[in-house]
């Protein structure tokens, strides 16, 4: 009776291991889910610029390092042949607006001969809602405008289309010191950078319950 009952022991987790082991290796061979890219961008001159009327976004020149990440992302996945230097259009920007009205988007395209603008309005961005807890979380706007045609090419459907970056299992310290602090920010406009980018490609989005970020 007592070797029946080892046997019937030793039966059921063998079955529970190879119903384990299946999984795992169903988990493995079963492709990631994708995101296919919201709008195609044409492969035309295409400058990216980031607007933040609002000064939500602490120290501003981080709004060059979310416009140079849309930028390097859309050239090293070939979305684009020809982006031109955020800088520029950032340049021809802060000139223009010490002296004049904010200038309109199809003219900030049309100062660096660029054929479309990828253009991004700040939302919000910050690290902590209550000054303890850290929650780094960026928003924005996006609209892609034609300059020739000074009118919007994406979306059709609505005034923009809204873009949302967060940062997981951010340290608590992180928020305590200053030099950590800069470091976060600047995670988090490479975060919103990485975002605004995905919106014009095909990428994985990762399994139910990851925290990966895949690329």
């Amino acid at each position: 009776m007592k070797t029946l009952l080892l046997i019937c022991l030793f039966c059921c987790c063998f079955m529970l291991s190879s119903c384990n082991i299946a999984a795992g290796v169903s988990y493995i061979i079963t492709p990631d889910p994708s995101q296919k890219a919201i709008y195609t961008l044409q492969d035309v001159r295409t400058v990216v610029f980031v607007d933040d009327r609002r000064n939500t976004m602490h120290p501003s020149r981080l709004r060059l390092v979310v416009a140079d990440r849309v930028t390097t992302d859309l050239l090293s996945k070939k979305i684009i042949t020809t982006l031109v230097s955020p800088k520029d259009v950032f340049r021809v920007s802060a000139t223009n607006d010490r002296y004049n009205e904010p200038l309109p988007i199809a003219a900030l395209g049309k100062s660096v001969e660029a054929d479309v603008v990828i253009y991004v309005e700040l939302d919000s961005f910050g690290l902590t809602n209550d000054g303890q807890t850290a929650n780094p979380t960026a928003s924005c706007s996006l609209r892609v405008i034609s300059v020739a045609e000074s009118k919007r090419l994406f979306p059709t459907d609505q005034a923009s289309h809204f873009v949302r970056a967060t940062l997981k299992k951010v340290k608590p310290h992180r928020i305590a010191s200053n030099s950590e602090i800069r470091k976060l920010a600047e995670e988090l406009a490479q975060e919103l950078g990485d975002a605004i980018a995905k919106v014009f490609y095909d990428h994985n989005i990762g399994r139910l319950g990851e925290n990966l970020n895949r690329k």
